[in-house]
């Protein structure tokens, strides 16, 4: 069942063209055809959903399933014919919702919609007994989704029904494809790593550095979310010639996001070991290594710096970085690996992004901005907030003097520590923001000492 999602997954971004990206860019922008603009996209992602459905039908099944090394998605991937004309334009959604200032309602109907597939994909197991039910109900639910998503999307979007436009449709064309290369090669950077490391080292050395070399999953989701959500802002200031006033938006998201991603990268600095043995087992001790070098990437993730290159108009300097990003990569890669073994491949991911990416990603924006690359961040603020995260790091090794394997012990004994406290800290220099219906949740010594006073400085 997974690798039949995954043959989509694997075909979809050469299709969708980073297309529902670039109403973040054209729906801030138009006044008077916001509508319009929404039917151009779907025209489009229509169109390539279509051909997608023809490759399918034409025997691109077959071609899928030899590509997966597995004859018995043949089967299984005739089901998924109609499924690009459905899944394909429901896209839009998140960016629509959001361009107008619904991530509530955006937030609702993807839990909903998740927790309905959940319960039909529990109910195709239990009916079923084979993975024939499940796959059923995740590749012909989205249906019934589509007219939900149309009804939502047209229904949020201001303006009257008006026909395609084609002038529009090849700008939107020009500037979403850069964005779909760019996120396609983002992606191959991150397994072409894998493939190297599985080419050059030992299948045990492969298993620790696949196991070490991960990314928190949650810091993509508070990224994503925060960038998502500025970009809207950002182009309509660049749109209205107020470039300062999206720069500083800029610089709020890094500061947010810092708040929540230092403290974890030092945390999990310190507890590590317990970390890795918690999620995999004492049998994947040397993932600790790659694991350690990954956790450097997190001050860099703070931002999505395409958010502001996007709102600028300038997407193909993103897929020009995303091509040196893959090139360097590699080649810092099979050097590393070389020399060093499988832990050259993180470092030179790690390398790669501090030497190349960032400083090419700040380049631009100060130019797009008109300022140094030195004044795209706060950096101050940001080097303010890493001190305030290392403050608690000696209560926090305490667990370092327990003995005994108890990890999963240790580490919540950290955890219960060192975030309070980091919290406390954040909250006093006002680094740290908690929302006005929540503050009864706190301590009152707290909320006294510090967000009341807050409160009266503001």
């Amino acid at each position: 069942m997974r690798q039949t999602m995954l043959a989509y997954s694997f075909v979809a971004p050469l299709l969708m063209l980073g297309l529902p990206d670039a109403l973040y860019y054209f729906l801030p922008r138009e006044q008077n055809r916001k509508r319009g603009v929404l039917i151009d996209c779907l025209v489009l992602i229509c169109i390539m959903a279509l051909v997608f459905s023809i490759f399918l039908v034409a025997g691109g099944y077959k071609l899928l399933a030899l590509r997966f090394n597995n004859p018995d998605l043949a089967q299984t991937l005739k089901w998924m014919i109609p499924y690009p004309l459905y899944v394909m334009p429901a896209g839009v959604l998140g960016a629509v919702l959001l361009t107008q200032n619904k991530t509530f309602l955006l937030a609702k109907y993807n839990v909903i919609s998740s927790l309905l597939l959940t319960v039909l994909t529990i109910t195709g197991v239990v009916i079923t007994r084979t993975y024939t039910g499940p796959l059923l109900a995740q590749i012909y639910f989205p249906a019934l989704l589509l007219p939900v998503v149309l009804w939502l999307s047209f229904r949020n979007v201001p303006g009257k029904i008006s026909r395609p436009d084609i002038k529009n449709m090849k700008e939107m064309v020009k500037y979403a494809v850069p964005l779909g290369l760019a996120g396609m090669l983002g992606t191959l950077m991150l397994e072409t790593n894998k493939v190297i490391v599985s080419a050059m080292c030992s299948p045990e050395e492969f298993a620790n550095y696949v196991n070490g070399a991960i990314e928190i999953p949650f810091v993509g989701i508070i990224t994503i979310s925060i960038s998502a959500v500025i970009l809207v802002d950002m182009t309509q200031y660049v749109h209205q010639g107020e470039r300062m006033m999206a720069l500083e938006l800029f610089k709020k998201a890094a500061i947010k996001s810092a708040a929540i991603l230092f403290p974890v990268m030092i945390f999990l600095l310190v507890t590590g070991k317990s970390f890795i043995v918690t999620l995999y087992s004492e049998k994947y001790l040397e993932s600790i290594v790659p694991f350690y070098i990954y956790l450097f990437i997190l001050p860099i993730r703070i931002v999505i710096y395409g958010s502001a290159l996007m709102a600028l108009g300038q997407s193909k300097v993103i897929l020009i970085r995303s091509v040196f990003d893959l090139i360097v990569n590699i080649t810092l890669s099979i050097i590393l690996v070389h020399f060093i073994g499988y832990l050259g491949a993180a470092i030179a991911t790690v390398l790669t992004l501090y030497f190349w990416t960032t400083p090419y990603n700040l380049l631009k924006i100060g130019k797009g901005f008109q300022v140094s690359p030195l004044k795209t961040l706060p950096f101050k603020k940001l080097a303010h907030i890493l001190f305030l995260s290392l403050i608690p790091v000696p209560l926090a090794m305490l667990n370092l003097l327990l003995s005994g394997n108890a990890y999963l012990f240790k580490l919540l004994l950290s955890a219960l520590v060192y975030f309070p406290l980091t919290g406390v800290l954040l909250l006093k220099f006002r680094f740290l923001v908690i929302p006005v219906q929540y503050h009864k949740y706190i301590p009152g010594f707290i909320r006294s000492y510090l967000i009341d006073e807050n409160s009266r400085d503001l």
